[in-house]
C-alpha cells in the first residue's frame, strides 16, 4: 500500500482491510515499531480517508447511493 493512488480511484474493500491489518502490526509492535513505517501507514490512511471523502461526496453531488 505505499504506492499512491490517484484520489479518483475508489476505496476497496480489499484496501481497507490491508489497511487495518497493517494497523494491527503497528499495534502489536509498540514502542518498537519503526517510525519510518508509522509515518508510511499515516500516510497511506490519510490518503485513503481523502478517496473516501472524495468518492462519498462525488455520490452526493450525482444522486448514487453508497
Amino acid at each position: 500500500m505505499t504506492n499512491p493512488t490517484p484520489i479518483h480511484a475508489s476505496v476497496t474493500a480489499r484496501q481497507i482491510a490491508d489497511l487495518l491489518t497493517w494497523a494491527r502490526s503497528l499495534a502489536e509492535q509498540g514502542a518498537a515499531a519503526d517510525p519510518a513505517e508509522r509515518a508510511a501507514f499515516l500516510a497511506t490512511k490519510h490518503e485513503l480517508l481523502n478517496r473516501l471523502t472524495h468518492d462519498n461526496t462525488d455520490q452526493r453531488d450525482t444522486g448514487r447511493s453508497a
